[in-house]
């Protein structure tokens, strides 16, 4: 068990650090990177140019990689319903059926940010989509595009959160690859249901707290149930099954100040 959760941590930095280096986030050695490239623009490089003309006509993955990742949703920021639905199209492609994986990355990136419900669809397809640019890379974008699915936290996309929370921790005839991967991806829907307050989500981590031996899984679920729900229970699971059972009242409890305020008022 402390190795799986040792593997987890050591993966979960990598994973960090891979997508930080896929959307442009690199600090100091991105930085280096653009100054010095054989085929560098200064201009460009003081200027940035238009995202859109750089994922039209660049052959550069990184370069729209970049740029699909700094596309911001067009009603949330002063523009169109004809901009939106450029914008939906270009993520959408970018996401699902892009070539290159530091676009899918970054269109996966943008979309997290956006309101729209069909970007939650957009990247529950992306994630059910077969993936071919190796173990590694495939790992990363499908565990990056399940956060994105928690962070838009669309009631819908739940139940594929669930699903992939709720599946065996990996074949036994599977590589240990395929099964880290599987217990990395279980990990990431895991933390993301802590955005969701159905039922079914709640009994989701409640299951996976009863049968599960693993700290790694036990902890995180614990983690999630409680930001879920709003109540600091211990890791017990009878605790949150008897909180369920009194009606599913997940509502969160009042932080300091408003208790404060509430006791002045009795």
């Amino acid at each position: 068990m402390a190795v799986l959760t040792k593997s987890v941590c050591w993966r979960g930095c990598g994973l960090l650090g891979s997508a930080a280096l896929f959307l442009g986030l690199s600090g100091c050695a991105g930085l280096w990177d653009e100054i010095t490239s054989n085929n560098r623009d200064l201009k460009g490089y003081f200027f940035k140019p238009d995202p859109l003309q750089v994922i039209r006509e660049s052959n550069d993955g990184a370069k729209r990689g970049d740029a699909l990742s700094s596309l911001r949703e067009p009603l949330q920021n002063g523009g169109t319903q004809k901009d939106q639905d450029a914008y939906i199209n270009i993520l959408t492609a970018a996401a699902t059926v892009d070539r290159e994986p530091l676009c899918r990355l970054g269109a996966i990136h943008a979309l997290s940010a956006f309101k729209d419900p069909r970007a939650a669809q957009v990247l529950e397809e992306a994630y059910t989509r077969r993936l071919s640019f190796g173990p590694e890379l495939n790992g990363i974008i499908r565990q990056q595009t399940l956060e994105a699915i928690g962070k838009i936290g669309n009631p819908d996309s739940r139940h594929l959160l669930i699903r992939v929370a709720r599946q065996p921790s990996g074949a036994v005839d599977a590589s240990l690859i395929d099964q880290q991967q599987t217990q990395d991806e279980r990990l990431t829907a895991i933390r993301a249901l802590s955005r969701y307050k159905q039922a079914d989500a709640i009994e989701t981590l409640v299951y996976i707290m009863e049968t599960e031996r693993d700290l790694a899984y036990k902890d995180r679920t614990v983690e999630s149930l409680r930001i879920a729900t709003g109540k600091n229970l211990p890791p017990d699971p009878k605790a949150w099954r008897d909180l369920m059972a009194g009606g599913g009242n997940v509502a969160p409890e009042p932080n300091f100040i408003q208790r404060v305020v509430g006791n002045g008022k009795q």
